[in-house]
């Protein structure tokens, strides 16, 4: 089972206390297992893809299309791993990566019992521009709590990319 810990510190120059800590363990995605028939699919999307290179004389694609296919087939398959997670007054850390409030825009809380329990946060760089983290057993009242004193919450509606990624099972 996750743990959840939430910590105050205590903070030795003024004898004060320094703002709640709040930590949790949860996978890094929603797994869904896939069925044979999923891995079936791809495999017969791959072999048209592959077929039609051919056809077209390019090799290129075909070797691309191999490529793709193995790397889908290989994540599709792959269980998460099991990633610690907190928010502390310097910001959110996720394993190691710290992802500082002056870098973040926004977050929202999907909260959908029993199926969606995630906090999603827009982040003000190109590159990463939303970041999805599960809450697993975190309380999202007290995670929504806390997280008003940073930032400012704001609905994010799921990217394009992250729907279709839904569609297709991952």
């Amino acid at each position: 089972m996750p743990d959840i810990n939430i910590k105050t510190k205590a903070n030795p120059p003024t004898g004060g206390l320094e703002a709640q800590q709040i930590e949790w363990e949860a996978p890094e995605y929603e797994f869904r297992k896939k069925s044979p028939d999923w891995f079936w699919a791809l495999g017969i999307i791959i072999a048209a893809l592959i077929f039609s290179a051919i056809i077209f004389k390019n090799i290129l694609f075909a070797i691309l299309a191999i490529v793709g296919g193995f790397s889908l087939a290989l994540y599709g398959a792959r269980k998460p791993k099991i990633v610690s997670f907190s928010i502390s007054p310097r910001g959110i850390k996720i394993n190691d990566k710290i992802y500082y409030y002056d870098d973040l825009k926004s977050f929202w809380i999907n909260y959908d019992p029993p199926h969606k329990k995630e906090l999603l946060i827009e982040s003000k760089k190109t590159f990463v521009p939303h970041i999805a983290i599960m809450l697993g057993e975190a309380d999202p009242v007290a995670v929504r709590e806390y997280l008003l004193k940073f930032l400012k919450e704001e609905r994010i509606e799921e990217s394009l990319i992250t729907t279709i990624a839904k569609l297709l099972g991952f």
